[in-house]
Order: structure tokens, then sequence, then C-alpha cells
């Protein structure tokens, strides 16, 4: 019996692995071709087309209409993913960050940062981020824990347009993050989206922030 649960759990871990390339090719590309997805599994062209043949046979994938040579991520394949959304203003990247966000990708097997913009930083904090969110965006993108950077809009109401374009299973507040559970659930319920789980990510390394370094270099600043 152990070994049937040991074999159940190695392929769907494998079948997510699958799954997780087709979605981001899909979500980068709007479609992808057999060398897309070998070059991504660092497979062989022979069997990146054989895993679509499967994959398509269990509707996971399906070829891109008018383009047989293409595919992308079916509804029923990305059911099979769960895709975490979390966000923040990350001006000075640090372990307190990586931290957070090690917690938040432990609850899927996807995960998608949102990016603060420099007005909403500068609206929240009264005072422009040091770094630019072109320059946080890259730098979040080059964490392998993390899938996706998304740029958030200084239009707070824009919010759920990214919420609703990928609509994740799990959204994972952070810990000094002003929006609060009940606030998100009724964001939510207005526009459908009822069965997203809300999770409060906790305070790892309480000493590590972004406003006490920003302080520490004012005041050793030789300037």
């Amino acid at each position: 019996m152990k070994s049937t649960e040991n074999s159940t759990d190695s392929f769907q871990a494998l079948l997510k692995e699958f799954l997780k390339i087709a979605f981001l090719l899909t979500v980068g590309k709007g479609g992808f071709s057999v060398e897309d997805y070998s070059k991504a599994l660092m497979r062989t062209n022979e069997e990146s087309i054989s895993l679509l043949k499967v994959l398509k046979s269990i509707y996971m994938v399906n070829t891109v209409k008018n383009d047989p040579q293409h595919y992308l991520i079916t509804e029923g394949g990305r059911k099979n993913l769960n895709l975490i959304l979390t966000g923040g203003v990350f001006d000075i990247l640090h372990l307190g960050h990586i931290k957070t966000l090690e917690e938040a990708a432990k609850e899927g097997d996807l995960l998608l940062v949102v990016v603060a913009s420099d007005e909403t930083v500068e609206r929240s904090k009264g005072r422009l981020p040091l770094n630019n969110q072109e320059n946080r965006m890259e730098l979040l993108k080059q964490l392998k824990i993390v899938d996706l950077v998304e740029k958030g809009t200084s239009d707070p109401t824009k919010f759920m347009d990214i919420v609703i374009k990928y609509k994740p299973d799990v959204i994972a507040l952070g810990y000094d993050q002003s929006l609060t559970e009940d606030k998100l659930q009724e964001f939510l319920a207005d526009k459908g989206l009822e069965g997203i789980e809300i999770i409060r990510l906790g305070s790892f390394i309480p000493n590590e922030k972004s406003s006490i370094k920003i302080k520490n270099l004012d005041e050793h600043s030789f300037e």
C-alpha cells in the first residue's frame, strides 16, 4: 500500500511540474511550441511531444485554435495547480522578504507576486521608494521561489483586475498590510470569487524591515 501511495505522489508531483511549465508558458506567450516546452523542461523535442500528447489526451492542454503547432493549458489543467498570490513593496529586498515569500510558496504550486507601484508607495509611506517599480520587479524575478511577477497599479480599485485575471487559489496577505481579511473577502464576493482562500503571513524575522534599513542608511550617510 505504501509503495502505491509513493507512486501516486510521484506521479502527481511530475504532473504538476509538467502543468506548471505549461501554465507559465501560456501566461507568458499566450501559446507555446514544442521547442518552448522542451527548453523549459530541459527535455528533447521527442520527449516533449510524447508528454504533450498525454496531457492533451487527459484534457490538461490543448492546441491553439487555428494554430495546431502551439499549445496552451486548459481550465482543467489549471485546476490541478494551486496558485498563490501575494504582494508588497519590496523596496530593499532582504532576508525577511525571502522568508515570507518562502512561507507563501509553501501554500501551493505557483507563487505570483504583485509589486506595488511607486505612486502607491508614496501615498502609503509618504515617500517614493529607493528602487523604482521596474527594478523591484526585476529583482523578484531572479528569485527561484517566485514564478510570476505582476505590476501593481497606482489605482487601488484595479487590484481586483489582477485577481480576476489569475483567479488564485490563495491570497496571502503580509503581516503588516493594512487590507483586512474581511474587507478582501467583501471585494472577492463582489466579483463572485468567494472560493479563494485568504491567509495572513507572519513576521518571521521581525527586525528585518525595509523601513529600518532605510533609516539606517540615512543615519550612516556621509553626505
